[in-house]
């Protein structure tokens, strides 16, 4: 293992845990049609982030205002702010990440998915 796969991985994980931040406001904003959430989105997003998560991110803000019109504020507001820590620092988003760093992806997007039901249960 080289010096640089332990902080590839680390992306990726990071990567995972944007992308389950990212599609948390777009299910609060849109409900369970949004486009993060369809089935093998996750799985695109684990091979190519920036491409999957690009307009996701343009559109990020206006997610977290259609949440609190939608009366999910309380659960969106820590969701939007905990972006931050999700961000690569003072780069961009991975293009792409090897297969070897794939399931650091899906571990990240698992790990923070159970943090935010767990602090913000869907309202039924």
């Amino acid at each position: 293992m080289t010096s640089a796969q332990p902080v590839r991985h680390a992306e990726a994980y990071r990567c995972g845990r944007l992308y389950a931040a990212v599609a948390a406001l777009q299910r609060l904003a849109q409900n369970e049609h949004h486009g993060l959430g369809q089935p093998g989105a996750a799985e695109k997003a684990a091979a190519r982030p920036e491409p999957q998560l690009r307009e996701p991110l343009r559109e990020i803000v206006h997610y977290l205002v259609q949440a609190r019109i939608r009366g999910q504020g309380a659960a969106a507001d820590p969701v939007f702010r905990s972006l931050t820590d999700f961000l690569p620092p003072a780069k961009n988003v991975p293009t792409s990440l090897n297969p070897d760093e794939r399931p650091d992806f899906h571990r990240g997007r698992e790990d923070q998915a159970a943090l935010i039901a767990k602090e913000h249960p869907p309202r039924k």
